[in-house]
C-alpha cells in the first residue's frame, strides 16, 4: 500500500482516538460547572491563539471567498455543533454522545448522494450499513441510557448533522486556498465574539482554575483545534464520506476512554458492535475524485 493510501488511514485512526477522548473530557467539564457558551469562549480563545500561532506566516484570510469559508467553519464546525454537544452531554452519558456522533457518515452520505457528490457502491453501502447496525446494537445493549431526555438526544444530533454538512461543502468546494489552520484561526475570529456576547448575556462566562474541569477544558480546546484542522485536510484529500468515518472510531474510542476515565461499563454486545464498525471501515476507501490538496499560500483561488 502506497504512502498516499496509508496516510488517510493513519489520520483517521489518530483523529478518532483524539475526538473519542474528548467525550468523557466534555462530561468532566460540564459536571464541573461550565456551561455551553462559557466553554465556547475559552475554546475560541485557545483556538485563536494556537491556530493563529501556527498559521501567522500564511497571513490573514483575504477576500469574500476565504472569509465565507471561515464563516462556514465557524457556524457549522463550531457554534451550532458545540452548543448542541455541550447542551446534550449535560443530560446524557458520554458514551451516548459518542454513539450520536456516529451518525455523521449517514448524514454525509445522504447529503453527498442528494447533490451527486457520491456514488452509492455496494462496498460503501455495506460499510455504512455495518456502522449503522453497530450503532443500533450499542443502543440496544445500553437500553437504560435511553431513559434520558429524548429532547437532549435530538439536540445532540444537530452536531453530526452540522459536521456532515460542513464536511460535504468543504469536500465539494475546497477552502479557497486557505491552509486548514489558517481557516480555523479565521473561524475563531468570527465565533469568539459571538460566544463572548452569548456567555455574558446568559451569565455563563466564568474563569479557569487549576481544578480538573478547567484542565479538561483546556485539553479539549487544544485537541479540538489540532484535530479539526487535520480533519479539514483529510476532507480535501480523501472526500467527505471517507473522512466522516472518523465518527465510527470516535464511538469506539469514546467508549474505551469513558470506561477508563469515568468507570462506565458496557455489555458484550457493545464489543461485537465495535467489531462491526471496524469491518465497515475496511470496506470504505478514500474517494477516487477528491478536491486537489489545499494550497497554503493564503491566496484566493
Amino acid at each position: 500500500m502506497t504512502k498516499s493510501l496509508v496516510l488517510p488511514w493513519v489520520a483517521l485512526l489518530t483523529f478518532g482516538a483524539g475526538w473519542g477522548a474528548m467525550q468523557p473530557a466534555n462530561k468532566i467539564v460540564v459536571e464541573g460547572g461550565f456551561e455551553p457558551f462559557g466553554i465556547m469562549v475559552w475554546q475560541g480563545v485557545i483556538t485563536l491563539v494556537l491556530a493563529g500561532a501556527f498559521a501567522w506566516r500564511l497571513g490573514v484570510p483575504k477576500g469574500r471567498e476565504q472569509w465565507a469559508v471561515c464563516a462556514q467553519i465557524a457556524i457549522l464546525g463550531t457554534l451550532i455543533p458545540h452548543f448542541a454537544s455541550f447542551t446534550a452531554v449535560t443530560h446524557l452519558p458520554a458514551g451516548l454522545m459518542a454513539i450520536i456522533l456516529s451518525t455523521i457518515p449517514i448524514f454525509a452520505l445522504g447529503i453527498g448522494l442528494s447533490i451527486g457528490r457520491e456514488v452509492l457502491s455496494w462496498r460503501l453501502a455495506l460499510g455504512l450499513l455495518l456502522g449503522l447496525g453497530a450503532i443500533t446494537l450499542i443502543a440496544a445493549s445500553r437500553g437504560d441510557i435511553w431513559g434520558g431526555s429524548i429532547w437532549a438526544v435530538l439536540i445532540g444530533l444537530l452536531a453530526p448533522l452540522c459536521y456532515a454538512t460542513n464536511s460535504t461543502l468543504l469536500g465539494t468546494r475546497g477552502m479557497a486556498g486557505l491552509h486548514p489552520l489558517q481557516a480555523f484561526a479565521g473561524a475563531a475570529v468570527i465565533f469568539l465574539p459571538v460566544s463572548v456576547l452569548a456567555a455574558v448575556m446568559t451569565g455563563q462566562l466564568r474563569g479557569l482554575g487549576m481544578d480538573l474541569p478547567s484542565v479538561a477544558l483546556v485539553a479539549t480546546a487544544v485537541g479540538h483545534t489540532l484535530i479539526y484542522a487535520g480533519f479539514l485536510w483529510l476532507v480535501t484529500q480523501a472526500g467527505a464520506v471517507f473522512a466522516s468515518q472518523t465518527a465510527y472510531l470516535v464511538t469506539g474510542f469514546g467508549i474505551v476512554w469513558s470506561m477508563l476515565f469515568l468507570g462506565e461499563r458496557y455489555a458484550v454486545g457493545v464489543w461485537v458492535a465495535l467489531g462491526m464498525m471496524f469491518i465497515g471501515l475496511s470496506l470504505v476507501r478514500p474517494a477516487a475524485k477528491s478536491v486537489a490538496p489545499t494550497r497554503v499560500t493564503g491566496e484566493t483561488k
